[in-house]
């Protein structure tokens, strides 16, 4: 069930971060929730959480798990990743359902310009708080990633771009916690409360067709049929997704 994000509130690890805690629930319309009344259990199950690396979505107190935030791009990943193989060789690259940005960061990476549409609020304010901290300490890619918020749909209408990324959420691979993968499982845990389960998939990709110049990338798990049952034209696979590709519903030379 999709959490509406005026509603999570906004917690403060120590005082040093009570000025960004408020700035934070000002701009979101949300409440401000004390750090220890987070720690007797209030605050539902997930709540913004401020510090000294900047914004986090977190859980309960009573569940252990740390703070979960978006990865700094990194140039560390061994040989051709398969998402980087199929996004192609063009330059400008659309990542319409950003969440945590994970692709978006490996793209840039690799010397892509990426935007990342985001159409949750408090999602998009993590990201974009996110890419300026990275920006502020010297990390060439953060350069290379914007965050539009908006619905993709919309995004797409008025946007045309080489290659668009699709990662929408899918119910049925859902957040099993595995053994050793234990911030994952959180990380998608914490999405899932915050978005929900996309229901427009359909819309999204035939939008992402007509933005699209030369290719729509949709990752998928792998045993997953194919998004919205539209068959792709190629696939590429991963140790545990793979890259579904779709060609522009129209070329453009």
């Amino acid at each position: 069930m999709r959490a509406d994000s005026h509603e999570i509130p906004v917690v403060s690890a120590d005082p040093a971060h009570d000025a960004l805690a408020d700035a934070v629930a000002q701009r979101l319309g949300a409440s401000r929730l004390p750090l220890a009344s987070w720690r007797a259990g209030a605050g539902g199950a997930v709540v913004v959480w401020c510090d000294e690396d900047g914004l986090a979505l977190r859980g309960t107190a009573a569940s252990g798990a740390g703070p979960v935030r978006p990865v700094a791009p990194t140039n560390a990943r061994p040989g051709r990743d398969p998402l980087v193989r199929a996004a192609g060789p063009w330059t400008q690259v659309t990542d319409a359902t950003a969440g945590w940005g994970g692709d978006a960061a490996v793209l840039a990476a690799a010397g892509r310009e990426v935007v990342l549409v985001e159409r949750n609020p408090l999602l998009a304010e993590i990201l974009d708080a996110a890419i300026g901290r990275w920006r502020a300490a010297g990390i060439a890619a953060a350069t290379r990633m914007r965050v539009v918020r908006a619905d993709a749909r919309a995004a797409l209408a008025v946007r045309s771009t080489d290659v668009v990324v699709l990662d929408p959420m899918y119910p049925e691979a859902a957040a099993a916690r595995r053994p050793g993968r234990a911030r994952k499982a959180e990380a998608a845990h914490l999405l899932r409360q915050l978005v929900g389960d996309d229901a427009d998939q359909a819309e999204l990709l035939a939008a992402a067709r007509r933005a699209a110049r030369r290719r729509v990338v949709v990752k998928r798990p792998l045993r997953a049929p194919p998004l919205a049952g539209d068959r792709p034209t190629g696939t590429l696979t991963g140790r545990t997704v793979r890259y579904d590709l779709y060609a522009p519903e129209e070329v453009t030379e």
